[in-house]
This record gives structure tokens, C-alpha cells and sequence, in this order.
């Protein structure tokens, strides 16, 4: 992934996010075609497509999941995957989230020059920062217990 501070995120050769990519052009690429995905469609208008094991131009593996609003896209988060990292719940514990939260940390800092606008603590650990197409966060989210950074697109 690279960009990210233009807000086109590079995911693979074929697949770029970016404000505005509808659903007919993540399902044409080349990126839908070859990874498995798990779709679910809501009565809300919002469609999640999720993905797992993906692998960046870093070295770097995630889970990835798409949201689109009335076919374009809106929000897209991913979460490191690894070894060192809690893969169910029977490995889960909060100390391992929070290491996935700052590994998250690290790479925003590795991807963007500037300082964080967001920097707070509670009610949990969350950072963001802002751009003109939208927002990249990295957050620890206690009710779904879980890690990951997000990209909003307005």
C-alpha cells in the first residue's frame, strides 16, 4: 500500500482505493477476482466486502474490508495479521490487541510525515488524521475488541 497521505491507496497491481471507487470497479479487478471475500449486503445501503490475508508491497499481512454506500466507497479498515498477534478467540487477550494497535501506530507513522490532529486515550486509544478526501484513524475499539486502521473517504 502507498499514497497514503493522496488518499489512493495502492492495495495490489490491480486494485487501488481512493473516494469514489464504485463496487463495479473492486469486482472487476483482478484483486476481487483471485482473493477470497465475504460479502454482506445491508438493508441500509451499505455493502462489506471483507478479505482476508492480504498481503502489502511492505511485506506486511492484514485483513482488509470495503464499505460502500450505494455503491461507492466509503470506508475501508485493515488489521495486521501475524504470528505475533491473537488469530482467534481463543488466543485473544487485550494485551495482544493492543500490541496489534501500536504495530498499526508505527506503520501510519511509516506511511505519513505528519503528526496525528486526534491523539486521545479514552474512552480508548485512538488516533486520526486528516486530509481533504477524508481520514486514516488507528483505534482500539473495546466493544468489538479488536484493532485497526481505517480510511474514511468523504
Amino acid at each position: 500500500m502507498d499514497g497514503w497521505e493522496s488518499g489512493v491507496i495502492q492495495v495490489d497491481d490491480s486494485l487501488k482505493l481512493y473516494s469514489g471507487l464504485t463496487e463495479e470497479e473492486l469486482k472487476a479487478s483482478l484483486f476481487y477476482k483471485e482473493k477470497s471475500t465475504e460479502v454482506q449486503t445491508l438493508t441500509t445501503g451499505y455493502t462489506w466486502y471483507r478479505f482476508k490475508s492480504v498481503a502489502s508491497s511492505g511485506g506486511k499481512t492484514y485483513y482488509l474490508a470495503l464499505c460502500f454506500y450505494q455503491s461507492r466507497l466509503v470506508h475501508a479498515s485493515l488489521a495486521m495479521d501475524g504470528s505475533e498477534f491473537p488469530s482467534s478467540w481463543d488466543e485473544w487477550t487485550e494485551a495482544g490487541e493492543m500490541k496489534r494497535k501500536a504495530a498499526h501506530d508505527e506503520w501510519l507513522k511509516q506511511q505519513i510525515s505528519g503528526t496525528p490532529q486526534i491523539v486521545r486515550s479514552k474512552p480508548y486509544p485512538y488516533i486520526e488524521y486528516s486530509f481533504p478526501w477524508g481520514a486514516i484513524y488507528s483505534s482500539y475499539d473495546p466493544r468489538s475488541a479488536s484493532a485497526s486502521i481505517g480510511f474514511t473517504f468523504i
